[in-house]
């Protein structure tokens, strides 16, 4: 009885002293209250006088799981509160940004969704017409999901383009307004990124050269050389605060950070001016890890701690963004950064995530360091948040990056982390695919799993060896560059059978400074020279049916037997139905294996016709990401699939190496 006493005086005085501190934190004064109140009347967010609890069931612990839970709380809120009140203003452009990563992040479509939703809902327009920064920031949303549907929404890409192109020939802010386009740091972060997506997605150097001298402009006014930091303004240049030192803004420096994180992540990796932001991004991480406070986070006014005393949120949030994405990236000491970065992630979790899922501490709207109440919350600052907890996901995640992957041998990447045959005298089934085949490392994190680690409960593994040498990201065609081919036939011996399975990454350009993946269309002999940006070599590029060709020729030659399957289906629903590929890739590989006289097992169907009896909802719990990635339940059914195909093909190599789980599936009927 004593100790639980004990306990609750010691919480009752730590309630105490927390509530003793928060009433000696400046107040905002009149004119600061003015602006709460307007962007409390606009729906930006709020600053009530109470607040509920904080969290208690949050864990500030650098793990996927505790990071997840910390987003979706705080997602849910934001989309909750904010979806009734959909803007194309800056705030809530930011604020999209956060739900897009948080889709990535936790696998969720809700967010994504909702974002589709609200761009479709504004018909993918702008506030103004010659758009600025500010105007310009909610492409980014747009752009994002034209990137990652495949290019297909022709009308969100040409108003984007519409809108930039109006201001492209611009050489101020405007007719009658001398500014440079890009005159507060603040739209380092709204506008670059949009234009360098649209490079990306149009391929036009137009808008990655207008990029770069913009930002040149704006760092040449802005950039102060003593302080390694940006001013917020002109306006700033010999304006001192109340300890008499210059003033920059923890949120102004946020945007920045965030900018450059935004803006080189699509830059092409052979820019000029790539090495400018990088070195931009060092020394301004640098200089702001210097001024992070002992609580972990950053005062409004960076300089002054006395005069603004609270921790600010929505600044601290996107320092934390730039930081995390430098180190994941390479590009920042992880030794130095790191710990920067948790102390921040703790203070943020631990003290201003209330029980209702409300992120608090974020400075109202403005142009400078001001006083904000602990409760206050605002969506752009939601946004930033969001944005840093996905990269810190990503930091705590285990992988391989693709420009790691581009710069490595690959050769030697095969041979150490593809598996080979547990028992090299028996037959081997070698699977040879994408992500959806073996997903990251074949382990099941991020609750996603290809079904070529769930296949070998179907077999009798005394009789044969399942060996996944499947890699994420491959195509048809880089499969075979990077070498993997090459060192997966060294394994075959006559008798094994080799299963092949590409098509989803195989719609990418041929010569983009991201992946370079892509084949040309068709099973024809066509072919295209090309120099290779990410492998620094020129290539000549075949379609995805010669590539697979290949694939059926030499593994052949090597005595084994080899089958073709189609691509197993993505989770896009129409009128009740999941959608089937039909002429492209599914037709394609059906097409090779009819040519080849291999044996063909048909996924995109199998799959499509069990998720169509199981229906939408049922189907969804199969899936760890919005669309294309299983959990191990979707990853055991697609294997099952597979069996069922083996089954019903006219000779089946593996008739007899079935485990006793194998022999319950019963052969497919087409």
């Amino acid at each position: 009885m004593m100790k639980n006493a004990v306990l609750c005086c010691s919480a009752w005085i730590l309630a105490a002293a927390m509530a003793s501190t928060a009433q000696q934190l400046p107040k905002p004064t009149p004119e600061m209250q003015a602006i709460i109140d307007k962007d409390t009347s606009r729906h930006f967010g709020d600053a009530p006088a109470e607040a509920s609890p904080l969290a208690s069931d949050l864990s500030p612990a650098l793990t996927p799981e505790a990071i997840d839970k910390v987003t979706r709380k705080v997602a849910d809120w934001q989309l909750q509160r904010s979806e009734p009140y959909w803007d194309q203003i800056w705030t809530s452009s930011v604020m999209y940004a956060g739900f897009m990563a948080a889709s990535d992040q936790t696998g969720n479509p809700k967010y994504r969704d909702a974002m589709a939703k609200m761009a479709a809902g504004f018909h993918y327009g702008f506030r103004n017409k010659l758009p600025n920064a500010d105007d310009q920031s909610i492409a980014q949303a747009y752009l994002e999901l034209y990137l990652e549907g495949h290019k297909q929404n022709k009308e969100l890409l040409d108003q984007t383009r519409t809108a930039l192109d109006s201001v492209i020939g611009l050489p101020t802010l405007r007719p009658g307004d001398d500014r440079i386009p890009w005159w507060w740091c603040d739209s380092l972060f709204m506008a670059p990124p949009v234009w360098v997506r649209m490079y990306e997605a149009t391929g036009e150097p137009k808008y990655v050269d207008y990029l770069n001298t913009q930002w040149a402009r704006t760092y040449a006014v802005l950039w102060d050389k003593d302080e390694h930091l940006y001013a917020r303004d002109q306006s700033y240049f010999g304006k001192l605060g109340p300890n008499g030192k210059k003033i920059f803004w923890s949120r102004g420096e946020g945007w920045v950070m965030g900018g450059l994180a935004r803006t080189i992540d699509s830059l092409p990796q052979d820019d000029p001016h790539r090495a400018f932001y990088l070195q931009n991004l060092r020394e301004l991480a640098a200089r702001l890890a210097t001024l992070q406070d002992k609580d972990g986070l950053w005062h409004a006014s960076l300089l002054d701690a006395e005069h603004f005393p609270a921790p600010e949120v929505s600044g601290s949030a996107l320092i934390v963004f730039g930081m995390a994405y430098g180190v994941n990236k390479g590009y920042l000491d992880a030794a130095t950064y790191r710990p920067v970065i948790e102390r921040a992630w703790h203070a943020m979790v631990s003290e201003h995530i209330y029980a209702d899922g409300r992120l608090g501490g974020i400075q109202q709207t403005g142009a400078e360091p001001a006083y904000y109440l602990p409760s206050s919350s605002f969506n752009y600052g939601v946004g930033g948040f969001l944005l840093a907890a996905a990269e810190l996901h990503t930091m705590v995640t285990p992988h391989l990056s693709a420009d790691i992957v581009a710069n490595v041998d690959a050769a030697e990447y095969a041979k150490k982390h593809l598996p080979s045959p547990e028992h090299p005298k028996l037959k081997n089934i070698l699977l040879v695919g994408d992500s959806t085949m073996r997903n990251g490392s074949g382990d099941g994190k991020n609750n996603q799993m290809g079904w070529g680690d769930e296949l070998a409960q179907f077999f009798d593994t005394k009789k044969v060896n399942v060996v996944n040498r499947a890699i994420g990201g491959r195509s048809s065609r880089t499969y075979i560059t990077e070498g993997h081919w090459t060192e997966t036939l060294k394994l075959v011996k006559p008798g094994d059978v080799i299963l092949v399975q590409f098509g989803h990454n195989d719609t990418g350009p041929l010569d983009d400074h991201d992946r370079a993946r892509g084949s040309i269309n068709g099973v024809s002999d066509e072919s295209k020279d090309i120099y290779n940006p990410v492998r620094h070599v020129n290539e000549t590029v075949y379609t995805f049916g010669r590539y697979l060709d290949e694939y059926v020729k030499e593994g052949q030659a090597k005595g084994a037997t080899v089958i073709l399957c189609s691509l197993v289906p993505r989770k896009n629903w129409k009128d009740g139905h999941i959608e089937r590929q039909t002429s492209t890739y599914r037709g394609w590989t059906q097409t090779i294996a009819e040519r080849d006289h291999v044996g063909f097992i048909d996924l995109n169907e199998m799959v499509g016709r069990v998720y169509d009896q199981m229906g939408q909802n049922a189907v969804e719990a199969m899936f760890g990401d919005p669309h294309t990635h299983t959990t191990a339940a979707g990853a055991t059914l697609n294997a099952a699939a597979v069996v069922s195909g083996l089954k019903a093909l006219k000779d089946d190599p593996l008739a007899d190496d079935f485990s006793a789980k194998g022999k319950t599936i019963s052969a497919y009927i087409p």
